[in-house]
């Protein structure tokens, strides 16, 4: 692929089952390629459709090839998210949140990229698949499996899943651009310019945004902290929604947003080497845990 100038060199940033990324010093400047697992390809088309302003909030795309080929990217010099204060992961969700208002109402063009479909009503779908699978209990052998009470625990929750998922259908503001993974590893903040960026749309798909809030505060440890940044992001949602109005969507939406995660890392890890399989499971087992607990919390009000 053509965009980024004369390669100079190579050198291999990651490489593993889902994707291969490569740091390359081209005559035109650095660009990273990545190639992606099939069912991660759609993210160069992501990128590409989202906009390839120098000041926007997603890297530049330079190149991009047939699905399968891969994408080239311009280097972009960021101090990740994940060596910043708590509170600027509100920012970022800020940043998401105008990205997201934009898509509104485009579902087809971000289906057209290739983007996964999670909209509530394809969430629902996959519940009797998840309720059932045995990637929890003893009998998955991953460590720390769910014990049997939690097990019935999960089964619950999921039983409660499609009405959950129903009434969140009908919430506003509707299906949208998620990003999928935003948690503080994939956005920074530009060291030049002080603009956030937000990386890795190798999991975006079309579905309620309020289902990205969940990655993105998953490890916060600040309660505090997390309030804030939830705030950030819903004033940033007026006027189509008020703060309170959103707050009610969040209580709802977030035990489906739990379950949104818990399929990616099903899904991922039905993907992985087996050597990889350890390093997936206890993600995937977080969310196993922390559905429960959000339903509660929805039924709770």
């Amino acid at each position: 692929m053509g965009g980024g100038g004369r390669p100079a060199r190579a050198a291999v940033v990651k490489r593993w089952t889902l994707s291969v990324v490569l740091r390359c010093a081209t005559s035109g400047g650095v660009v990273f390629h990545k190639r992606s697992h099939p069912s991660l390809a759609h993210e160069g088309r992501v990128l590409a459709a989202l906009g390839n302003r120098r000041d926007g909030p997603v890297p530049t795309v330079v190149a991009l090839g047939e699905p399968y080929d891969g994408w080239c990217t311009r280097e972009v010099n960021l101090r990740p998210g994940t060596e910043l204060a708590q509170d600027a992961r509100g920012r970022a969700l800020a940043v998401l949140c105008g990205l997201q208002r934009d898509w509104l109402g485009r579902t087809a063009e971000l289906a057209a990229t290739g983007c996964w479909s999670r909209t509530p009503e394809a969430l629902a779908g996959l519940v009797p698949t998840a309720a059932r699978r045995d990637l929890f209990g003893a009998a998955s052998a991953l460590p720390g499996a769910l014990s049997a009470r939690e097990r019935t625990r999960f089964t619950e929750a999921c039983a409660r899943l499609p009405e959950l998922c129903a009434e969140l259908a009908a919430a506003p503001p509707g299906v949208t651009l998620v990003h999928g993974d935003l948690h503080p590893g994939n956005w920074g903040v530009e060291r030049d310019t002080g603009r956030i960026v937000l990386l890795d749309w190798a999991e975006a798909s079309v579905g309620h945004p309020f289902l990205d809030v969940a990655a993105a505060l998953r490890s916060c440890p600040d309660a505090a902290a997390r309030s804030r940044a939830l705030d950030r992001y819903f004033t940033h949602w007026s006027p189509l929604m008020s703060r309170e109005e959103c707050r009610t969507v969040w209580r709802l939406a977030e035990p489906v947003a739990a379950f949104n995660q818990l399929v990616t890392y099903a899904r991922l890890l039905d993907e992985a080497e087996p050597r990889e399989r350890t390093d997936w499971a206890p993600r995937l087992l977080w969310w196993a845990r922390r559905l429960p607990r959000a339903v509660d919390e929805a039924d709770r009000g």
